[in-house]
C-alpha cells in the first residue's frame, strides 16, 4: 500500500488571506480578515484594485472570498478587488451581541424589537456613526497604507445583512460619498419604527451628487411569507406567520426601492430570491451583490 504524508498548512491551505485583531484603550476590540487577489506575489505589488468592506464579517468573509475569487473578469485589464471583513474576536459562532450597539443608528427615540415571545425586547443601541467612521477612518488607512501601500483603489463597496443592510443604509443616507455601492440585503427597515426613514427623507433633501451611489436592495421571498418547518407546531407557525408580517420585508424593500428610483439620487436594482428566508438568503444575495458591484464597475 501507498504510504502518504499528510502535513498541516497554514490558514487551511487558502492562499492570500490574514487576519489582524484590532483593539483601543477603552477595550473595544474587532477582527479585520483580508482577502487579495491570488495573483499578488507580494504585499508590495503595486496595481489598482477595488474594496468591498463587510460587516458581520465572520459570518460573511468566507462566502464573498469565495465568490470574488470564482467570478470571471468582464475585460482582461479589469482591476482586482480586495475583501475586507469586519467581525469580532469571536471563537464559538459567527455573530456578536456587539453588532445590535454597531450596527444600529442614533436616535432619540428608541422602540425595542419583539423578542421570540412576542414582547418587548430592549436591546443596546445606537453606535453605528462610530462604528461607520472607524471603518471608513481607522480600518481603511491601514488597509491601503500598512497592508498595501503601492495600491491605488478604483471603487469600494460596503455589503451588510439584515441590521448590517439597515447600516447599509444608515452609511447610503448620512455618508453617501463614502463608497460607490451600497449592498443592502434583507435591511432591518422596521427597526425602532421604521426609524432609518428619517434619515431616508434626510438624504434627499441633500443636494444632488455628481457621481451618483450605486444601491442594490435583495431579499428572500420567504422572509415576509415563511413557509412552515419541519415539526413546527401550528401555533408555533402562526407566531412566526405574525413576526414576519409586522417586519414587512417584501413590502419594505420594495417601497423603499421604487422611492430610491423615483428620487433620481442613485443607481438601483431589487432582487427577489424566492423560496429564501431570513438566514438563507445571505449566500445568493452576497453573491448577486459582489457581481452588481464588479460587472459594470469599469464603465460607470
Amino acid at each position: 500500500m501507498t504510504q502518504w504524508t499528510f502535513i498541516r498548512s497554514d490558514n487551511g491551505g487558502i492562499r492570500n488571506v490574514a487576519a489582524w485583531n484590532v483593539s483601543n484603550a477603552q477595550g473595544l476590540s474587532y477582527l479585520i480578515q483580508l482577502a487579495w487577489p491570488l495573483s499578488w506575489t507580494s504585499l508590495d505589488v503595486s496595481a489598482k484594485a477595488n474594496l468591498l468592506y463587510l460587516v458581520d464579517g465572520n459570518a460573511a468573509f468566507g462566502t464573498a472570498s469565495d465568490a470574488v475569487r470564482r467570478r470571471r473578469p468582464v475585460s482582461d485589464n479589469e482591476s482586482e478587488t480586495i475583501v475586507v471583513a469586519i467581525g469580532y474576536p469571536l471563537t464559538d459562532r459567527v455573530y456578536s451581541p456587539r453588532r445590535t450597539v454597531d450596527l444600529t443608528p442614533p436616535c432619540k427615540t428608541y422602540v425595542p424589537p419583539n423578542g421570540p415571545d412576542g414582547q418587548p425586547r430592549f436591546e443596546p443601541y445606537g453606535g453605528a456613526d462610530h462604528f461607520l467612521l472607524f471603518i471608513k477612518k481607522t480600518v481603511e488607512p491601514f488597509v491601503l497604507s500598512s497592508i498595501f501601500p503601492n495600491v491605488t483603489t478604483v471603487r469600494t463597496a460596503l455589503f451588510g445583512h439584515s441590521y448590517g443592510g439597515l447600516f447599509a443604509l444608515h452609511a447610503l443616507f448620512t455618508q453617501p460619498e463614502w463608497f460607490d455601492t451600497y449592498l443592502v440585503a434583507s435591511p432591518s427597515i422596521w427597526w425602532s419604527d421604521r426609524f432609518i426613514l428619517t434619515e431616508e427623507a434626510g438624504f434627499y433633501d441633500h443636494p444632488n451628487r455628481h457621481r451618483l451611489p450605486r444601491v442594490r436592495i435583495s431579499y428572500g421571498s420567504q422572509e415576509q411569507f415563511p413557509a412552515r418547518r419541519r415539526g413546527e407546531s401550528q401555533e408555533q407557525y402562526e407566531r412566526r406567520q405574525r413576526g414576519a408580517g409586522q417586519r414587512r420585508m417584501t413590502d419594505n424593500c420594495q417601497e423603499l426601492y421604487e422611492r430610491l428610483v423615483c428620487s433620481g439620487r442613485v443607481v438601483c436594482e431589487k432582487r427577489e430570491y424566492l423560496d429564501e428566508d431570513h438566514g438563507s438568503v445571505i449566500a445568493p444575495a452576497l453573491s448577486g451583490s459582489i457581481l452588481f458591484f464588479l460587472d459594470s464597475i469599469e464603465g460607470n
